[in-house]
């Protein structure tokens, strides 16, 4: 299931790194035209094409770390410790994302 999730998160990485698919975006998509005539779309995709690539990847690391859990390497304790204190690197991308790109508080 992480495995899907990541390479949905890829695609959508992909789109955003390329400059397209702002519209994927919930405050821009929603933004009025005056609004939208404020905001740098290429920009903005590709702070948060760059934010959604992290989270991709920490979900491969997650895949990877409870496939090594499965197989008996790593225990329970470890896998929680590691995946929480990991859980921190994509929210603090998105945060960081959402004040370069401009629009508004990371909350």
């Amino acid at each position: 299931m992480s495995c899907a999730i990541a390479g949905v998160l890829a695609v959508v990485s992909v789109v955003l790194l390329s400059g397209h698919g702002a519209g994927l975006l919930a405050g821009y998509s929603t933004a009025s035209p005056s609004e939208r005539a404020h905001v740098n779309a290429a920009r903005l995709c590709h702070i948060m094409g760059i934010a959604t690539l992290v989270c991709a990847v920490y979900a491969v690391v997650m895949a990877l770390l409870v496939y090594v859990h499965v197989l008996g390497a790593l225990d329970r304790a470890t896998l929680f410790l590691v995946g929480g204190a990991g859980a921190h690197v994509p929210i603090a991308a998105l945060c960081v994302a959402g004040y370069r790109a401009n629009m508004g508080t990371c909350a």
